[in-house]
């Protein structure tokens, strides 16, 4: 088993930008996540910790795949004896961010300096779990725990960069600016990440969820830096404000066929109705639908948007709110407010976006970063777009 990356901030802002985005929102979100690196790409997994990793979306906490294309790393070795050459690992999000903190800083003051990670062997850490508390364990992604008393091995991610340090001539630090006439200093940076290796069976339990495509209204949001991004944003946040409120309805209205390109067959709102409560947040600017499949699961994978969302989840029984037939159905979910909190923040950080509202059922907040293409012996290929892709459940229904 070989691990080796190496990234460099300065010479691809856009790449170093999309990792470190999929980190931090990870990292609101719980204490510990899932690397899962294959052949073609790193997948960041932030799951709850259920007794059984199912692939239909229950509990009332949000699940988050993050993907991201091996080409944004200049250095990617990855050799493993599983499929894919797949090794995967749960680690602290904190101690990951922290640390590409600590590169930002490095690169904010001029050093033009490349992260390597490697994944090194740490026997010393195995004669007592150092990670017990911490990574994995009943909190983690492998809450189930498995049926054999085998300890998993505990490694690390190590991860090493420079900074330059510009002297003065007298002695005095200086700024890289001035550091012509003066000296400079190499300081190396080691940090080392405890990371739980998972089992071939426990990666295996970790499933992507699988949306019901029967039921289902996809928009295509405002762009974020667009004219009616600020608009939205502050709609996806209206909500943040008040406090008290635990659940929150999310309505679309979307029409189908020649209808779906007036803008009067569309809607998206946010209701709360709580403790004789009731307030609606609706969204008057522009809205774009996104054609859904409409013969099976074939289609079902060709869409762009959604391209790793399956479409053989056994349907669940829906209660009387069925969406109605004409061309104007609504299609509603109740979310938990703090899963469409993270919404807010994910929408902000990209520049394609996706809402999609299984009826009764769930909701799929899909984000992409487009890429510069690259030219490949005098021809423009374009590059994999990193994704991010939130799932979240139906809330619990009360009683």
């Amino acid at each position: 088993m070989k691990l080796k990356l190496a990234l460099n901030a300065s010479e691809s802002q856009e790449d170093y930008k999309l990792l470190k985005s999929a980190l931090s929102t990870v990292a609101s979100l719980r204490r510990t996540a899932v690397l899962r690196f294959t052949s073609e790409r790193l997948v960041i997994i932030s799951t709850p910790g259920l007794p059984s990793n199912s692939s239909s979306i229950l509990g009332d906490t949000g699940q988050l795949w993050c993907t991201i294309p091996r080409d944004i790393f200049t250095l990617y070795n990855v050799v493993s004896a599983r499929d894919l050459n797949t090794i995967a690992m749960e680690c602290s999000c904190d101690a990951l961010l922290n640390v590409f903190k600590k590169y930002d800083a490095v690169i904010s003051q001029g050093t033009n300096g490349t992260m390597t990670i490697k994944l090194q062997s740490m026997p010393e850490w195995n004669v007592t779990p150092l990670l017990s508390g911490d990574v994995g364990g009943k909190n983690g992604a492998n809450g189930g725990g498995s049926s054999s008393s085998k300890p998993n091995p505990v490694c690390a991610l190590g991860i090493t960069f420079e900074e330059v340090v510009h002297r003065a001539t007298g002695g005095r630090m200086g700024t890289t600016s001035i550091s012509n006439t003066g000296t400079s200093k190499f300081i190396a940076h080691s940090f080392k990440i405890p990371a739980k290796l998972l089992f071939k069976a426990q990666d295996s339990r970790i499933q992507e969820p699988m949306v019901n495509y029967s039921q289902l209204l996809m928009y295509r949001l405002p762009a974020p830096q667009g004219e009616w991004g600020r608009g939205f944003s502050n709609f996806i946040r209206r909500i943040e404000r008040y406090t008290t409120v635990q659940n929150v309805k999310l309505s679309g209205k979307g029409g189908h066929g020649e209808s779906a390109d007036r803008q009067r067959d569309f809607g998206l709102a946010l209701i709360v109705n709580e403790l004789d409560w009731y307030l609606e947040i609706c969204w008057n600017g522009p809205l774009e639908v996104v054609p859904q499949p409409q013969n099976g699961e074939s289609e079902a994978h060709s869409q762009p948007e959604f391209t790793s969302i399956d479409d053989t989840s056994p349907l669940t029984a829906l209660n009387d709110s069925e969406p109605g037939t004409e061309d104007n159905s609504v299609y509603e979910v109740v979310l938990k407010r703090k899963d469409w909190k993270v919404c807010g923040k994910l929408y902000e950080g990209f520049e394609d976006v996706v809402l999609a509202i299984s009826h009764d059922e769930s909701c799929v907040f899909h984000c992409s970063l487009s890429r510069n293409s690259v030219d490949d012996e005098g021809q423009e290929k374009n590059r994999e777009q990193g994704q991010v892709i939130y799932y979240m459940a139906r809330a619990r229904r009360s009683g």
